[in-house]
């Protein structure tokens, strides 16, 4: 079975990021948090902290940017419209229907464009929007968890991802492929 990280290999970007820009542009008084939001991913990015202290830090922003519920979902929607373009054509052929999508991005993000991603196994971070509450992170040790409760009986035979915070995942796998833009780099 193949399992895909979702930001940097499957999506040109960092999705989460993105939308919490998409949403500060339509809703200025949001603006403040963006300088926590762009060190917090960097942090992330670096594998400078903990999937707890990840998560501790995450829900401070989750709290805020969920407070007008139906705003959000008007949002998802109209940022997919504008960002579905952003999905990797080239990835996104390699994915089959048995395949696993394992991100750390929210499912009421992901979920909305659920059917351009030829899988229906799809592991997010789980938000509870009526709460601004996060009930599961999906990042770090936390995906390889949350893979063996679910598929106990898989085993994962290649990993695309963009980044060393799965480094757990790369662990599990086979084969691994480090994506960087279009470019596919065997690792393992």
């Amino acid at each position: 079975m193949q399992v895909f990280d979702f930001d940097n290999t499957i999506y040109h970007g960092e999705s989460t990021f993105d939308f919490a820009v998409f949403i500060i542009v339509r809703k200025k008084s949001l603006l403040k948090y963006f300088p926590g939001i762009l060190k917090l991913l960097i942090k992330y990015k670096r594998c400078k902290m903990s999937t707890l202290e990840f998560q501790y830090e995450l829900e401070k922003y989750t709290k805020v940017f969920l407070e007008n519920k139906d705003f959000i979902r008007q949002s998802v929607k109209e940022f997919w419209q504008k960002n579905r373009q952003k999905l990797n054509p080239e990835m996104l052929a390699k994915i089959k229907k048995e395949d696993v999508i394992l991100t750390c991005s929210p499912s009421f993000l992901i979920n909305e464009i659920k059917e351009d991603l030829h899988t229906k196994n799809i592991i997010a971070t789980e938000i509870n929007i009526e709460e601004g509450k996060i009930e599961y992170l999906n990042f770090g040790k936390n995906k390889v968890q949350i893979f063996k409760e679910k598929y106990p009986k898989k085993k994962i035979t290649t990993v695309f991802t963009d980044s060393y915070n799965d480094q757990a995942l790369m662990d599990e796998a086979k084969h691994v492929y480090l994506v960087k833009k279009k470019e596919c780099l065997k690792i393992k």
